[in-house]
């Protein structure tokens, strides 16, 4: 009698379809946008606000995503049902279907109709919903349908079936919504759509490839600063950095920069150029229509800059010039001088600014002591905010900020004036006043590190005389590096506890439910966790026009208009716990570049060299003198084989295991037959 029953309840259970209700769905779906005729896809997101009293920090996050022109690149999927079913049967019954592209501005990463299966997969117990996240990477501005068939069984085996409400939709069709839900195919996979919903993605690089075409409009101007800004390195004694980090703009930090760092570097340079402003005065950069047909922009301001000028002869069009992208929290003297060593040696000049909110208050300086003895102040062009109790300036301050807009216009501002930086290098730029450009204007290269290897990521995709780049520890998306990294989690914490009413509901913990790629299904049994998942996925959703991974496909499967095809080598390391493996690999898989991509064997050069610190992230930045004889010999391979990729042009990846090898006796280097997909942290 009780198996009776069961069977009778089971062969009951149906899709819920609501489109009203995201918690029910399926969800994204277009019945939860409003036609709006200056957006590029023709559609703006109108989820609707709980109790603004009551969820003040949801109605505030809704308000910002109500302004976009369509869901996620990498959207939530969520499919409810009536009654228990089997969630092993989830994979096979839930799909995307690739429909129209809604412009032709890129080539598209897939045909329609194409079929995409999900991933990362949980299912809640109580409520009988499954999450999900699309196992490909979507395009912008493109029709989705998500279906479910009926692959997806119940308890008892049998499978589910349509809600009444989705066959009167699809039959009857009442609305423009249900016109679209009629034209999803019947069978997908060779099973039957017994629920459906149909949505639309976002326009990602809208906003940047109109931020460079307003470039003409502003005239770099690059100009040298100080009373000298050309300096010969042989005649250097000394180099000082000095940092404005309290509100007393005459009150400064002191740093020596050791000069062993600048082996092989001729001259330094110093120069400024201007760069248009987007952000506003409380640094975000105001959301615009995606349909009108330009953007703008508030003030023009100067960009500090300096080169690293090799020690070799110039060749006849100049040097060419590596743009290196320091990583969070550091700033355009750190990184970039402690990698350039190997750059320089192999020819290339290395130019560097300072990220948006970094490098502290504006009135730092640089300060050159000559073996003459004469010195010589240069401005260390600070772009921090005074944003510290007592208005001081913190190492980031007026990057990231809270909530759902984290560091998305920080990167986007950071692009645009690396993109200036850019056409002040193709105009000619002259660094030692011969009346002659000092840097090859067409042999312009991109590396950067961590943070620098994201925001490196955007600008490389639409900026088309970056002719070829290496990434190294980059990867994405933000929100799940914050919710997963060691490091950087504090500012997931820090948005969930900052919330009204906060979110953690575990102290000084959270937990998101959340599950790597090709687990079996995240059976979900406390549904607090959904909640805290919203609110990742809303800050998600709104950064991916300032992530890695809305720019990645651009490099090479779907390219821009009018940019080139960029080859990219990636590089990452075996137990990063800075930029957990899983992330670093979602980039490379956005970007399908597996085989322009080299692993770091961290657990096998720490089996070998104990003494090695136990996180790669910073593996490529060791330096002689300061860091193991171990360290230096991973940090000179990964330098020597970003400088060899960037010298071919992005033909040639190097084999640099010939240069650990005498120090760790096993190789170190490998390009990976998979996709790294567990976090590898090392004891």
């Amino acid at each position: 009698m009780l198996a009776a029953l069961s069977t009778l309840f089971a062969a009951d259970t149906r899709v819920l379809f609501d489109p009203y209700t995201p918690r029910v769905g399926p969800f994204p779906t277009d019945f939860l946008t409003a036609s709006d005729p200056n957006q590029k896809t023709g559609r703006t997101v109108d989820l609707s606000k709980p109790d603004c009293t009551v969820e003040p920090s949801t109605c505030s996050e809704l308000t910002m995503i109500n302004q976009l022109d369509g869901f996620n690149l990498q959207p939530r999927l969520n499919v409810s049902f009536s009654a228990p079913i089997n969630p092993d049967t989830l994979r096979a019954g839930i799909w995307l279907v690739w429909l129209e592209n809604l412009t032709q501005d890129e080539y598209g990463l897939q045909r329609a109709g194409h079929l995409t299966p999900i991933n990362q997969v949980s299912y809640e117990l109580q409520s009988h919903a499954a999450f999900a996240k699309p196992d490909e990477f979507l395009d912008q501005h493109r029709r989705y349908a998500l279906v479910v068939t009926d692959a997806v069984l119940d308890v008892a085996g049998a499978p589910v079936r349509a809600d009444p409400g989705y066959l009167g939709c699809v039959a009857a069709v009442p609305n423009d919504y249900c016109k679209d839900l009629a034209r999803v195919p019947e069978m997908v996979n060779g099973h039957r759509v017994v629920g459906a919903s149909v949505f639309t993605t976002m326009s990602v690089t809208d906003f940047m490839e109109k931020a460079r075409r307003q470039l003409a409009n502003v005239a770099a101007n690059p100009q040298p600063t100080g009373v000298k800004s050309y300096f010969n390195v042989n005649e250097i004694a000394s180099m000082d950095l000095h940092f404005q980090m309290g509100a007393d703009p005459s009150k400064l930090s002191e740093e020596n920069l050791p000069l062993s760092l600048l082996a092989g570097v001729g001259h330094l340079a110093f120069g400024m150029f201007q760069s248009p402003m987007f952000l506003n005065a409380g640094y975000t950069i105001p959301q615009t229509p995606t349909g009108l047909p330009d953007v703008s922009y508030s003030s023009v301001q100067p960009v500090y800059f300096h080169v690293l000028v090799p020690a070799t002869q110039k060749p006849a069009n100049g040097y060419p010039v590596i743009v290196f992208g320091h990583g969070f929290g550091s700033n355009r003297f750190e990184e970039p001088t402690a990698e350039a060593s190997v750059l320089v040696q192999a020819g290339f000049a290395v130019i560097a600014i300072n990220v948006f909110g970094h490098g502290y208050g504006p009135n730092g300086k640089v300060t050159i002591t000559q073996t003459d003895g004469r010195s010589f102040d240069l401005p260390a062009g600070g772009r921090g905010q005074p944003l510290s109790p007592g208005g001081s300036y913190g190492g980031f301050d007026g990057c990231v900020l809270p909530g759902i807009f984290g560091a998305r216009d920080c990167l986007r501002q950071t692009v645009i004036d690396q993109m200036q930086l850019v056409r002040a290098i193709t105009n000619g730029l002259d660094l030692d006043g011969d009346g002659t450009p000092d840097l090859d204007q067409s042999r312009i290269y991109y590396a950067g590190h961590s943070f620098g290897s994201m925001y490196g990521t955007m600008l490389t995709a639409v900026e088309p005389n970056i002719a070829a780049a290496v990434l190294n520890s980059g990867g994405g998306t933000l929100t799940d590096i914050a919710r997963t990294s060691n490091d950087f989690r504090i500012f997931a914490l820090l948005d969930l506890l900052g919330r009204t009413p906060s979110l953690t509901g575990n102290g000084l913990n959270f937990a998101d439910g959340y599950t790597l790629r090709y687990q079996p299904v995240n059976l979900l049994k406390d549904p607090a966790v959904l909640s805290v998942q919203e609110f990742f996925e809303r800050t998600e959703w709104y950064g991916m026009a300032g992530d890695a991974i809305g720019y990645a496909p651009h490099l090479a499967s779907s390219t821009l208009p009018n940019v080139p095809i960029k080859p990219v080598l990636f590089q990452y390391g075996i137990g990063d716990s800075t930029v957990p493996n899983p992330s670093e690999t979602n980039l490379v898989r956005a970007a399908n570049m597996r085989l322009t991509t080299t692993v770091l064997r961290w657990d096998v050069a720490r089996a070998m060299a104990p003494q090695l610190q136990q996180n790669p992230h910073f593996a490529i930045s060791a330096v002689t003198g300061i860091d193991s004889a171990a360290a230096v010999t991973v940090a000179n391979a990964l330098q020597v084989q970003m400088a060899g990729y960037l010298a071919s042009g992005g033909a040639q990846v190097r084999d640099v295991n010939g240069l650990v090898l005498p120090f760790f006796g096993k190789p170190l280097f490998e390009i990976p037959s998979f996709l790294t997909e567990s976090f590898n942290l090392l004891p």
